[in-house]
């Protein structure tokens, strides 16, 4: 086991499927962790840029020194649009959230009642979390726009 990787849960290594939902709960729980803590790094960044700047200019700092803080605001920016760790963070958490749900919903049957139907029911919402936060980024990418329908277009 790495350092800092999550224990796998009691129980879990005798049942592949828990297994699996717990690794994606735990990914996406890594991916939530590190898009907020580089969204809020952004954002404090963005804000002593922009503050930077305007202090310099208002000391009559020289025009070197007022034009690279302004540069770096200027940049934190489309760093910020480019990355959008804020976005990443809600996919995340939002995904991470469903995964737990539906883990949690499975772990209230007993092991022994967990039949087919309840380990569709898991992999389904697995895949559905996996399916909908694959959505929602690539939508973001296209800014909003839907894209082709899955599979390509139609056949003639």
């Amino acid at each position: 086991m790495t350092h800092g990787a999550t224990p796998p849960e009691p129980g879990a290594d005798n049942d592949p499927l828990l297994e699996h939902a717990l690794a994606e709960l735990a990914w996406y729980a890594r991916i939530r962790d590190r898009s907020r803590r580089w969204h809020w790094a952004v954002e404090l960044t963005a804000l002593l840029a922009g503050a930077a700047t305007v202090v310099a200019a208002g000391l009559r700092a020289p025009a070197a020194v007022t034009a690279c803080l302004a540069g770096a605001a200027v940049f934190i920016g489309g760093f910020r649009q480019v990355f959008n760790h804020a976005e990443r963070y809600v996919l995340a958490a939002e995904a991470w959230s469903r995964l737990r749900a539906a883990i949690r919903r499975y772990r209230l049957v007993p092991g022994a009642g967990r039949d087919e139907e309840a380990r569709r029911r898991l992999l389904e919402e697995v895949e559905a979390v996996a399916a909908s936060e694959l959505r929602s980024w690539a939508a973001s990418r296209r800014g909003g726009q839907p894209g082709p329908p899955a599979g390509g277009p139609p056949l003639p």
